[in-house]
């Protein structure tokens, strides 16, 4: 793919409203507004439970393919295509238990990188070359922007084989080049990954598009569903939902640029909805549940953080101390 094919990512989805209007900056609040030049992340994690870059929390109720975070710019403001920038991140998710299955990550340079929990493995894809195992280091360079591959480990946790990556998105133009932003992900074998959005500037969010720039006010009519006891508090028992239809591709994994062999991954689950899932957990359970969100994610649980409620309800719904764990860790990077 080169820089002039680039239109077939809209025929999934429609970008030709996507301009400086895309988030009016009369929309921040006060804290994005005093702290324009800080970081800010936002990711998916667990079933999936989505937490955009400007602090919208939900649980996603839809299986498929989507838009997870998308960043568009013209950095002269010339219109020419050897000025745009244009990234897109795309998540699968689905499965037994109802998790992030893979991401694509593509360019308009016509790069891509794919990370599936199929293998675990982070392949790249430049034009019409072969898919490769993508290595630490490796920089897949555009004329206004580039991709770097920071960093690839494993590690071990409640016996089982983490994988991790750190990918690096640069741009450059006429005032230089600069980080704009970094994504996080983690994988377990044959089962799920998460991944977290680092942008290192809030004004960069005005590029934002896709679930990573939901804004809260957009969840203000959307469904609240109690799937904790009545024990529990109602800040933890109610979890805001949403279907995210304007943000779901409307082609196959492979139609969009994946492999064939992640797909042929995802479509070994049954999957079983959100809304589907029976509270197997019990008051006793969730107590236990309560008890090992609190041993791992300690800050959450004294302020009875949305992100304690989801881990809590993880835990109990098949994903044991794992989850647990993995949601730290990805907090923590």
């Amino acid at each position: 793919m080169h820089r002039n094919d680039f239109h077939h990512f809209n025929d999934f989805h429609h970008f030709d409203d996507f301009n400086d209007d895309f988030h009016h900056f009369d929309d921040f609040n006060d804290d994005f507004n005093d702290d324009f030049n800080l970081p800010v992340s936002g990711g998916a994690s667990g079933d999936p439970h989505i937490h955009s870059l400007y602090g919208a929390h939900y649980t996603l109720l839809r299986e498929g393919v989507f838009v997870a975070w998308e960043f568009k710019k013209d950095l002269e403001s010339s219109g020419k295509p050897e000025n745009a920038v244009h990234w897109q991140l795309l998540a699968r998710y689905g499965g037994k238990k109802f998790r992030t299955l893979g991401i694509l990550l593509l360019d308009n340079s016509g790069h891509k990188l794919e990370f599936s929990a199929h293998d675990c493995a982070l392949r790249a894809k430049e034009g019409d070359h072969p898919w490769y195992i993508a290595k630490p280091g490796l920089l897949l360079p555009g004329t206004a922007s580039s991709i770097g591959v920071q960093d690839s480990r494993k590690n071990t946790t409640l016996h089982r084989t983490l994988i991790d990556a750190r990918i690096s998105f640069n741009i450059t133009g006429s005032h230089g080049s600069r980080k704009v932003a970094s994504l996080y992900t983690h994988c377990i074998l044959g089962d799920h990954l998460n991944f977290k959005i680092t942008m290192l500037q809030k004004k960069d969010l005005v590029s934002v598009g896709g679930e990573m720039g939901v804004h809260p006010q957009a969840l203000e009519d959307t469904t609240h569903v109690s799937f904790l006891s009545h024990s529990a508090s109602s800040k933890l028992r109610a979890m805001r939902t949403r279907t995210d239809e304007e943000f779901q591709a409307k082609k196959p994994w492979v139609d969009l640029g994946g492999t064939a062999a992640s797909d042929r991954f995802f479509r070994t689950f049954n999957h079983i909805s959100f809304v589907q899932k029976p509270n197997d957990c019990g008051d006793e359970g969730e107590q236990e549940a309560r008890q090992i969100c609190a041993k791992h994610l300690p800050n959450e649980a004294s302020n009875q953080s949305e992100v304690f409620g989801d881990c809590i309800f993880d835990v109990c719904h098949g994903g044991g101390e794992l989850d647990a764990e993995l949601r730290a860790d990805l907090m923590a990077a």
